[in-house]
């Protein structure tokens, strides 16, 4: 299902509500109108402020990424190296990619926009992050932790996505990071500095380095493939809270993987996991709404069921979706004689995939 509107004061307060505006403690959540009626509040995570994203010196903004992040002397390029940075002048190759920029926080309205149908547990537990980054929610941690160490907020978190394949964790990870406004970042593990002789304390340190000042989210795909890493999980935790963690910006750590039972426990157990499961009837209805239009109510709820028998995922969707729409357009393009690809009006009539095309192709997938 979509997500709801109504989030609750809880965005800013600690506990989320439903759709009904009940919180996650049973109560309700209401405001007591001019009338004495109960009216429901709605409030969305659009409604909260975030404060301007750190993004390093200003400086430092006008020599691109590569210095922005403290990449100076990177092969290929043209920006100043530091003093001190080895013989050649050059220093270590950077760990850290950029894969989007950062932009305008969208809230909630990430994932709607991005076209993704996950569920409400799943996005929520995401959107909970938005509002740790608000000051709304600085002011109410005040009312509940002690002053010095247990206000402080930078550092960096783990998130790890958990799922069978094609069940949206990946393209979750990029619109969480669109929800929040923050870079997403790709980084090189360990084991990629492992021939250049650096340990795994050199990995977290440089890593450190080069996300200081700068607000981001770092996305490790498959991070379950690094197990065999014996620096791996070491590195990790020095990144995450021990010496090595980030003190003058917040960094979200993006893990997916669909195997977290082979993750060293201890990354695990420092780790937030957001559960993606198979899409139910109703999730995978939504889904076809979006690529098979054409279809009718009836029609659309017979493909959701017959997607569930096959456990299909948002993958085989769109899979499906644009094999059966290739066909269609073959098969009406062959029967027109005379008229190609190149005619403009050749696909005007054409009509969608039918039903049973798409029932095919689910079962197909699913052999």
């Amino acid at each position: 299902p979509k997500l709801p509107e109504a989030m609750g004061a809880a965005a800013a307060g600690g506990a989320g509500t439903d759709s009904a505006g009940r919180r996650a403690d049973g109560t309700t959540a209401a405001a007591t109108g001019g009338s004495g009626k109960s009216a429901e509040l709605r409030v969305t995570l659009e409604d909260l402020e975030l404060p301007p994203r750190r993004d390093g010196s200003k400086a430092a903004s006008g020599h691109g990424l590569e210095q922005a992040l403290g990449m100076q002397g990177m092969p290929g390029t043209a920006t100043p190296t530091s003093p001190g940075a080895g013989a050649a002048g050059r220093g270590p190759a950077p760990i850290v990619e950029e894969l989007f920029p950062g932009c305008e926080p969208r809230g909630q309205q990430a994932f709607r926009e991005d076209g993704l149908v996950g569920t409400e547990a799943q996005q929520l537990q995401l959107l909970a992050h938005y509002a740790e980054l608000c000051e709304d929610f600085r002011h109410y941690q005040r009312t509940t932790r002690a002053e010095g160490a247990p206000r402080e907020t930078d550092g960096a978190q783990l998130l790890l996505l958990s799922g069978p394949p094609g069940t949206g964790k990946t393209r979750h990870a990029v619109s969480f990071a669109h929800a929040l406004g923050l870079p997403l970042l790709t980084a090189r593990p360990p084991s990629a500095m492992a021939t250049t002789g650096s340990s795994s304390a050199a990995w977290a340190a440089q890593l450190r380095r080069e996300v200081s000042g700068h607000d981001c989210a770092i996305f490790l795909d498959e991070i379950d493939q690094h197990v065999r890493d014996d620096g791996f999980a070491s590195s990790l935790r020095q990144f995450l809270d021990g010496v090595c963690q980030p003190t003058s910006s917040r960094v979200i750590v993006l893990g997916t993987t669909n195997r977290l039972e082979l993750l060293p426990k201890d990354v695990v157990h420092r780790a937030e996991v957001v559960t993606f499961a198979k899409p139910e009837a109703s999730h995978l209805a939504e889904m076809w709404a979006g690529h098979a239009q054409h279809l009718g109510v009836e029609e659309l709820k017979h493909l959701a069921h017959a997607s569930t028998r096959a456990a299909a995922t948002g993958r085989d969707v769109r899979h499906c979706a644009s094999l059966c729409e290739r066909r269609t357009a073959i098969a009406w393009l062959n029967n027109q004689g005379a008229q190609g690809y190149c005619h403009g009006a050749a696909m005007a009539n054409c009509p969608g995939p039918t039903l049973d095309s798409y029932v095919q192709c689910i079962r197909d997938r699913a052999e």
